[in-house]
Formats: structure tokens, sequence, C-alpha cells
């Protein structure tokens, strides 16, 4: 059975553009918790600390990982968007429509 498609290439541009945000808004975010990871760095000593910052250094890739996941969506939904519009002007054709 075949799925029907229910979304414009436009509004599929614009959820592209959505997850291509929200991939920088995460970059942006873990930018200034290592800023904020190196002051505290410099203000608190210790196991506790350094058990903190362990589960932070851990943690990062996790979050620059997902952010990297992100942004492949966003090209991924805005090449499926520039395919759907190039196939609806493929089928128009067909119809003496361009």
């Amino acid at each position: 059975m075949s799925g029907q498609i229910r979304v414009s290439p436009e509004t599929l541009q614009s959820r592209a553009r959505d997850y291509g945000k929200a991939a920088n808004d995460i970059r942006v975010i873990l930018s200034n918790l290592q800023r904020l990871q190196d002051t505290l760095r410099s203000e608190w000593e210790g196991a506790a600390f350094q058990g903190f910052d362990q589960q932070f250094s851990e943690l990062k890739p996790k979050v620059e990982n997902f952010a990297d996941l992100m942004q492949q969506i966003n090209t991924q939904l805005d090449k499926t968007a520039q395919a759907m519009q190039q196939n609806d002007q493929d089928l128009s054709r067909n119809f003496g429509l361009q």
C-alpha cells in the first residue's frame, strides 16, 4: 500500500529550516555550556568536580552528534522538497502545463 504525501514542498522546506535552526541552537547551547564548564574548572577543585567534568566530557560528543543529526535531517528534508518540486514540474509537462 502506498502512502499519501500531505505536505507541500514549501512546508517541507520550512520544516527543514526548523531542523537546521535546532541544530544551530544546540551548538550554541553546547558552546555556552562549555564556557560555563571552563569557568567552573577554574573555580572548583577536587574529586567531585572531576567526576562532574568527566560526565560533561562524556556527554558532549553525544550532544554534538545529535546536532549533526538535526543538520542531516535538514539536508534530507530539503532534498526531498526539491525532488517533490521537480517531480511536480515533470508531471505537469505531461499535461502540457509547462
